[in-house]
C-alpha cells in the first residue's frame, strides 16, 4: 500500500474539518445506541490494547509519513478514530506504561519518572511482588469487576507484577531482543523460544482469541509489541533490508549548524543494544565510516513495518475467530524516538519526536471513522475512555479524562484540550493543540527551578527550532500555559509510603551531544 500524507488521508476517509466539528444528527445517532447495543453479541465488548515501544507518530502513513509502509495501521485508522495530537505523559517505558494502566500521572502512580524497577533480583523481570506502588485501582482490575477475563502478552516493564495489577494470566517476554528470547507464563520459570519472539506472541494471542471466542465473558487483552525499540538490527531480514537509506527522508531538525546528527555509541545501541545487554555481541563491532543517520532511520522504518505486519496479524486473527465486530481496539505507543532530532537520541526529552505517539480507537459499528486535530489525547486518558465506552465506572482516583465525547462526534474537543508531560530529566511540559511550554523542576522535586525553560509555537515552528521562552514573544499564551503548569505541579498528588528515585541520575550523559 502506497503511503499517503495526513491531509490526503483525512480527505480519503472523509474526516476533514467538517467532521471534526460535527454536531446534531450524527452525534445523536451515536448516542442513541445503548451500552447493551454496542457490540454484535449484546454484551460488553472485548477490548484489545496494542501498545508498541518507541514508535513516534511521524513514522506512520496515517500520520503523514509518505515513505514508510504501514497499510494495516493505516487501515485501522481509516476505519476507526485517530487522534492527530496524541502524546506520552512520560516519554520513558516504565512510567508511560504505568500511566496507561492506572490512568494516573507518573508522580502519583509510581513516583519515579524514569525506568525504575525493584532492586530485588527476583523482581527484575516482573516488577515488585506487592502493591507498594499503584495505590489505586488499575484498568485490568476494574475490567475484572465488570466480569472480564484479563490477559497480558509481550513486554511488561512495569514495577509491579501482572498478577498484582489485575491480570488473570500473563505471558511476559523475558528480555528485550527479538531472537533467542524467552517467556514466562504466569510469572513462572522462563522457557526459551526458537525464532523471533514476536512470532510466539502472535501465536499465543491467536490461541487466546480462539479459546475465548465462545466464552460468555468478554476479555481484555493487553498486548505489548517491543518493536521498533532497539535492537533494530535484530529483526527479520526482509525488514532490515526493506528501505533504501539513500531515499530516506529526514526531519528538518536533525541538522545543527549544517552538521547531520551522528553518534557512534548511540548507533551501536540502536542496532545492537550493547549498552543494555553486555552479553550480546554484534557481528560488526565498529560502525562503518559511511554509515549515517539515513542508514539508521532506514533500519528504524523497517522495524516500524514489522510492527505494522504484527498488527495486521492480530486484526486478521480477530476477524477469523468472529470476534472483530465486538472488539474495541486501541493502538498506541509508550513514547516516541528522538532518532537524531536536535542531535538527541532515544526518548526521555521534552521534544515532539519523543512525546508524540499514535493513538487510534477502532470499534466496528460503534466508533464512526474520524479524526481529531484539536483534542490532545494522552496515555492517562486511555483508562477512563475505555471504561466509559464499555459501560464501566471510572474510579475517582483516575487523573485522565474520557475522550468518548470526541469519539462520539458530539464535540471536537474537551474543555481540557491539553496534556501534561513529565520527563526523567526534570522537564515538565504542557502540550496544547498549538504550543508546547516547559518548566524545569529542581533536583529535590520541591519547586520550579526555571519557569521559562522552553516555549514553542508549534504551528509556526513544528520542528522546535526557535525557543521563545525568554524572548518575550506571545506573552499572553506563555503566561496562561505557565500558570496551568505550575498549578498542576502544586496540586497533583505524589506517591507516598514507598521510596523511589524521582529522576534519572544514572544517565550516561557523555553519550549525548
Amino acid at each position: 500500500m502506497k503511503s499517503i500524507n495526513r491531509r490526503n488521508f483525512l480527505k480519503t476517509t472523509g474526516t476533514g474539518a467538517v467532521v471534526l466539528g460535527i454536531q446534531g444528527a450524527l452525534g445523536t445517532a451515536y448516542a442513541a445506541k445503548s451500552l447493551e447495543q454496542r457490540g454484535s453479541s449484546g454484551q460488553h465488548p472485548n477490548v484489545v490494547v496494542i501498545l508498541c515501544d518507541q514508535l513516534r507518530s511521524f513514522a506512520l502513513g496515517c500520520y503523514g509519513n509518505q515513505f514508510v509502509q504501514t497499510p494495516h495501521i493505516d487501515r485501522l485508522a481509516q476505519n476507526g478514530f485517530r487522534f492527530e495530537l496524541a502524546v506520552s505523559n512520560t516519554p520513558v517505558c516504565v512510567p508511560a506504561r504505568s500511566n496507561l494502566l492506572s490512568g494516573q500521572y507518573s508522580r502519583t502512580c509510581v513516583g519515579a519518572r524514569w525506568n525504575e524497577m525493584s532492586t530485588n533480583p527476583a523482581d527484575k523481570v516482573f516488577g515488585r511482588n506487592n502493591r507498594d506502588k499503584f495505590n489505586d485501582k488499575t484498568l485490568p482490575e476494574v475490567f475484572k469487576t465488570m466480569g472480564y477475563q484479563t490477559a497480558q502478552i509481550g513486554k511488561w516493564h512495569v514495577d509491579a507484577r501482572p498478577s498484582k495489577m489485575g491480570f488473570d494470566e500473563s505471558l511476559v517476554t523475558g528480555n528485550q531482543i527479538f531472537t533467542k528470547g524467552n517467556f514466562s507464563k504466569n510469572e513462572e520459570r522462563p522457557y526459551p523460544v526458537p525464532g523471533f519472539t514476536t512470532d510466539h506472541e502472535i501465536s499465543q494471542a491467536q490461541d487466546f482469541f480462539a479459546a475465548n471466542r465462545n466464552s460468555n465473558k468478554p476479555f481484555f487483552l493487553y498486548y505489548n509489541i517491543i518493536s521498533p525499540h532497539m535492537p533494530i538490527l535484530d529483526v527479520p531480514y526482509k525488514y532490515s533490508q526493506m528501505y533504501n537509506p539513500e531515499k530516506v527522508p529526514l526531519r528538518e531538525n536533525v541538522w545543527k549548524n549544517g552538521v547531520l546528527a551522528r553518534n557512534e555509541i548511540w548507533f551501536h545501541i540502536y542496532m545492537w543494544q550493547t549498552f543494555y545487554d553486555k552479553k550480546f555481541q554484534p557481528v560488526t563491532t565498529k560502525i562503518p565510516p559511511d554509515f549515517t543517520l539515513k542508514n539508521l532511520t532506514a533500519l528504524y522504518y523497517g522495524a516500524v513495518t514489522w510492527v505494522d505486519d504484527t498488527v495486521g496479524e492480530i486484526v486478521a486473527s480477530l476477524k477469523e475467530t468472529g470476534l472483530e465486530e465486538n472488539t474495541l481496539i486501541v493502538f498506541a505507543s509508550d513514547h516516541g524516538d528522538m532518532l537524531g532530532s536536535h542531535h538527541q537520541w532515544n526518548k526521555d526529552r521534552l521534544y515532539e519526536e519523543a512525546i508524540r505517539i499514535p493513538m487510534i480507537y477502532n470499534w466496528p459499528g460503534r466508533i464512526k471513522p474520524g479524526a481529531s486535530e484539536r483534542q490532545v489525547a494522552s496515555l492517562v486518558d486511555v483508562m477512563p475512555t475505555l471504561l466509559d465506552l464499555c459501560g464501566g465506572e471510572i474510579p475517582s482516583s483516575v487523573q485522565g479524562q474520557s475522550l468518548r465525547p470526541v469519539l462520539d462526534g458530539k464535540i471536537n474537543h474537551l474543555d481540557r484540550d491539553y496534556a501534561i508531560i513529565e520527563t526523567p530529566f526534570r522537564a515538565l511540559g504542557i502540550r496544547t493543540p498549538t504550543h508546547l511550554y516547559g518548566v524545569l523542576v529542581n533536583e529535590d522535586d520541591t519547586a520550579i527551578e526555571d519557569d521559562r525553560y522552553v516555549f514553542y509555537d508549534l504551528e509556526k515552528d513544528p520542528y522546535e527550532l526557535r525557543n521563545l521562552a525568554k524572548t518575550g514573544q506571545e506573552q499572553v499564551v506563555a503566561a496562561d500555559l505557565k500558570e496551568k503548569l505550575i498549578n498542576w505541579y502544586r496540586e497533583t498528588a505524589r506517591l507516598t509510603g514507598v521510596e523511589y528515585q524521582k529522576w534519572n541520575s544514572q544517565w550516561f550523559s557523555q553519550y549525548d551531544e
